[in-house]
């Protein structure tokens, strides 16, 4: 087998089991003994109180895309499995399954510290985390470059790379305004650690019979502890050097270190029927960084090329109009704002709230682009200490047969939560020579969460969360009172 081609496999499986590896997990939004919900709505506090055990207390990886997948990447003819770069693929159908936008996105959320607690009539929570977002768009064009490699005209702009990562210190509240309804909010500190975003404004490529030519024009912007903050500005290549933007020590960049920020998430529940249905918004990392002067670089940049061949004669290739590229870098403070998220819920409990049927939607508000899912999921609240979940999420190329499931023990005393919110139960086994690789079939997303702690005293003041409806409790009250 050819090289590109093992190089195609072994990608489609790091994307897969990625899912080993988290940020927001849908699947928990409705498991009442979760201290994951919170994360996605401030006013829907778990059934306890909580302390999280520093990194194990809350971890995964969130990533999801519209492009890869391996019903994407590989196709059965004449017996065998070929890869989309295999003539026996036509470039329509390959690229008939791509959206015109790829979109990707990484997030990390790892807890540091965590604690969450009931009082007589409200629930506290505080935490540090660290945060890291990867978001990536690219051009359609992009692969139709790479598949058909004939004459054409391929606009690879709007490709745009964001990576930031960054720690936050934060402290929430949910207030029961009503009987029916609750309010939470959590506001945020924040320290950026690192940021750095590449865009392309404008990219092309024009292959012909005669020339083939490129035109590039963008741009970075970087604030990282390894740039140096007191470099002088001018022309990468010429009279700067790349060496000159650096410090032999990162660890001297830390002491300029000037980036703050801060945030806010906002949350409501409302409960209706009797506790029966209940409605909830939440909208999550509302906020923005503002990254110092030091350590930052900002460089605008354009690059022009042309080939037409070789000269025979001279064995020499033949330079149009030559190769002209200029970068130039300079300092200064900017603002970035986060990569917020905005979820919905609809939950129905019936047979005493030991069963709920939900649905969630789910949108991120990413650096470049926007992308909405929706979440269907069963709930079983066994007993008091255990709840599971399975779910399916639509929308943004998610596949029929990729599920979600989480499951959460929570005794007095202790809290485990294991879940994922897509797996996919169809795999392609793929042999390669020596190796065979069973690689997920359908699955463009993946995640994995993890969250070990120890409870702490449950909410008496959230009776709809004991198993029994309000009134339930309250008629309960009223005979043993009578």
């Amino acid at each position: 087998m050819k090289t590109t081609n093992k190089i195609i496999v072994i990608i489609a499986a790091i994307l897969g089991g990625i899912a080993t590896s988290s940020a927001q997990m849908r699947t928990s939004y409705f498991m009442e003994g979760s201290y994951f919900r919170t994360d996605m709505n401030a006013a829907l506090a778990p059934t306890r109180g909580y302390i999280k055990i520093p990194i194990a207390g809350g971890l995964g990886v969130d990533f999801g895309n519209n492009y890869f997948s391996v019903n994407n990447l590989f196709y059965k003819r004449d017996g065998g499995i070929y890869t989309f770069m295999s003539n026996k693929v036509s470039a329509d159908e390959f690229l008939g399954r791509l959206e015109n936008k790829g979109k990707l996105s990484m997030n990390l959320n790892t807890s540091i510290l965590g604690f969450g607690a009931h009082t007589k009539k409200l629930f506290w929570s505080v935490g540090v985390n660290l945060r890291s977002n990867t978001e990536i768009t690219l051009s359609k064009d992009m692969f139709a470059a790479l598949k058909n490699l004939s004459n054409g005209v391929y606009n690879l702009g709007d490709t745009h790379i964001s990576i930031r990562e960054y720690i936050e210190a934060a402290i929430g509240v949910a207030i029961p305004i009503k009987e029916f309804m609750t309010f939470g909010f959590r506001v945020k500190g924040l320290v950026g650690m690192a940021d750095l975003s590449m865009k392309m404004n404008k990219m092309y490529l024009d292959i012909n019979e005669n020339i083939v030519k490129a035109e590039m024009l963008g741009g970075i912007q970087a604030n990282l502890p390894v740039l140096r903050s007191d470099y002088p500005a001018g022309a990468i290549g010429e009279n700067l050097a790349i060496e000159d933007l650096m410090y032999e020590n990162p660890l001297e960049g830390l002491a300029a270190f000037k980036n703050w920020g801060l945030g806010l998430d906002l949350g409501f529940e409302f409960r209706l029927l009797d506790d029966h249905l209940k409605i909830s918004v939440g909208a999550n990392d509302l906020g923005f960084i503002k990254w110092g002067g030091h350590n930052t670089v900002n460089a605008e940049g354009k690059a022009n090329f042309s080939y037409e061949g070789f000269d025979l004669a001279t064995s020499e290739a033949k330079l149009g109009s030559g190769f002209e590229a200029n970068m130039v870098a300079s300092k200064g403070s900017y603002t970035t704002r986060l990569s917020g998220s905005l979820n919905g819920g609809i939950e129905y409990n019936f047979l005493n709230n030991w069963i709920a049927l939900g649905v969630l939607s789910h949108t991120e508000f990413c650096q470049n682009f926007t992308r909405t899912e929706l979440t269907a999921s069963v709930n079983f609240r066994i007993g008091r200490w255990l709840s599971t979940s399975v779910s399916h999420t639509f929308l943004n190329g998610n596949q029929p047969g990729v599920l979600g499931w989480a499951l959460n023990l929570h005794p007095p005393g202790f809290n485990l939560f294991l879940g994922a919110d897509f797996i996919d139960t169809r795999f392609a086994v793929y042999t390669m020579e020596d190796l065979t690789l069973p690689v997920p079939q359908m699955m463009t997303s993946a995640n994995v969460y993890i969250g070990v702690g120890f409870n702490l005293g449950k909410a008496k003041y959230m009776p709809s969360m004991q198993g029994k409806s309000k009134r339930a409790n309250r008629l309960a009250k009223q005979n043993k009172e009578a």
